[in-house]
């Protein structure tokens, strides 16, 4: 233990000792403090962590342990430990002022095994880059990789420190009568620099009475002077002075003659930070994909050719009569949405794909199909996210679903890099079946976030993702 060169017993005691860490700082300065961050705080905080990544980097010839941040070794139980932590998040009711494993997000042992995940993010992706500047390697074998890490680096930075700079308010709107003040989430009142009156209040519904569609003509006022006449329906929200106004309830006893309207105006100042991360990693999933079927077609029998082929007419017709039965159902309004039918399709191509990987996980081919299917679940999660923005106002907000597909994301991310660690070990008996196992748990998680979650108590009442639907 603790002989050079390290390997995961060593990183699996450093993440252990962050959790332990992380433990002391609960029982002793309490929860993270996330308000904490607000502005400037978080662009200092911010300006420090990247100074720490680029002195770890620097110093990584210097000092071993810095040296041991940037391998295999370290991040592997790093997502171990990140999936365990998030399966317990996932299995437990979540409450903004819950005390420990209720309330993960202000945990300091998840805390800090995330912000670990990050540290060896950042110094990973200067490696690579280093190396590009060094003429060590090719630009082209690297666009994948550094769109895929600096892209979920900027996005994981930018979206967790900026959290505390976004304001999400609700308005109560009536009929005739202008509103300036605003609901906070901790119950204050806001006094607003826009102003909305109701209009008039529109509602259509299906036969059997279900909200079809239900939205708000609204008059906006500013304190500047401006009038602005507009609708705001679900997944279509209306912008003015850096503010996004959605549609977000009625009076349900009234339905269609309601006179009021219950609209959430959100101010997120750090999104287009975050929604630069999110298009490096959709340009970087798809080229990951495109590059493993380009590398395995070119050299391909033709006897692998069909069998690439019939693979993805399988994928298809599964995504395809799934997302079919799904969508002859009358849709709620919330996913009456352009993002509605790629989401859906992508993620389940993925879990098509995935499928065929368990059972032929003892050939080669299994690694380059988890690397597709990685790249769709990539794709997938960010157009879930994409929409979820417009939709409800967040891109991400540890719903129960958003919980789990981060659980099974991270699952088979830690049997890629396991998979890379060593080309050569891991064709040894010992090695193959660990791997082996490692993407059976990864599709039993993977089955736990399709349709599990419906059966855990956690989810029951507190999904954004649980819809009512009738034929």
């Amino acid at each position: 233990m603790w002989t050079k060169p390290w390997n995961m017993k060593e990183g699996f005691l450093i993440g252990g000792g962050l959790i332990f860490a992380g433990l002391m700082l609960e029982l002793s300065v309490g929860p993270v403090k996330w308000d904490a961050f607000a502005w400037p705080a978080n662009g200092i905080v911010l300006a420090v962590f990247l100074a720490i990544i680029d002195y770890l980097f620097l110093l990584r010839k210097k000092v071993y342990a810095f040296q041991f941040i940037g391998t295999y070794h370290a991040a592997i139980p790093a997502m171990v430990y990140a999936v365990v932590l998030t399966v317990i998040m996932g299995l437990t009711r979540q409450q903004v002022n819950g005390t420990w494993l209720n309330n993960m997000l202000s945990f300091w042992p998840f805390v800090l095994i995330y912000v670990y995940l990050t540290v060896i993010l950042g110094v990973v992706t200067l490696k690579r880059i280093h190396s590009l500047t060094s003429h060590l390697s090719p630009l082209t074998s690297n666009i994948a990789f550094l769109l895929n890490h600096l892209g979920l680096f900027i996005a994981l930075t930018t979206a967790t420190l900026g959290n505390a700079d976004m304001q999400r308010v609700k308005m109560i709107c009536s009929v005739g009568q202008p509103e300036w003040r605003a609901m906070e989430q901790g119950g204050g009142v806001k006094e607003m620099p826009i102003g909305i009156e109701l209009k008039k209040f529109i509602m259509e519904t299906y036969d059997n009475g279900a909200p079809k569609r239900f939205a708000s003509k609204i008059q906006i006022l500013t304190k500047t002077g401006k009038s602005i006449g507009t609708t705001i329906d679900v997944n279509k929200p209306y912008e003015v002075d850096g503010w996004k106004i959605y549609q977000y309830g009625y009076d349900t006893q009234m339905g269609a003659k309601s006179q009021i309207t219950i609209l959430e105006l959100v101010r997120d100042p750090w999104l287009p930070l975050v929604y630069t991360g999110f298009y490096m990693m959709l340009a970087g999933a798809v080229i990951m994909a495109l590059e493993v079927l380009w590398r395995r077609l070119r050299t391909a029998t033709r006897k692998a050719l069909w069998a690439y082929f019939g693979l993805a007419v399988f994928a298809s017709l599964f995504a395809y009569f799934f997302f079919d039965s799904y969508n002859t159902k009358t849709l709620v309004p919330a996913l009456q949405s352009p993002w509605f039918a790629p989401h859906v399709f992508v993620y389940i191509f993925a879990y098509a794909l995935l499928g065929v990987a368990v059972v032929i996980a003892w050939w080669k081919l299994a690694d380059d199909l988890v690397y597709i299917s990685l790249a769709f679940l990539t794709i997938g999660m960010l157009f879930g996210a994409l929409w979820a923005k417009e939709a409800w106002g967040h891109y991400w907000s540890w719903d129960p679903k958003e919980t789990w597909a981060a659980i099974t994301w991270i699952a088979y991310l830690v049997y890629i890099h396991y998979r890379l660690m060593s080309r050569a070990k891991s064709q040894q008996p010992g090695a193959k079946r660990l791997a082996f196992w490692m993407l059976i748990t990864s599709f039993v998680l993977l089955q736990m976030c399709w349709w599990g979650i419906n059966y855990l108590p956690s989810a029951q009442g507190s999904s954004v993702h649980t819809y009512s639907t009738s034929e």
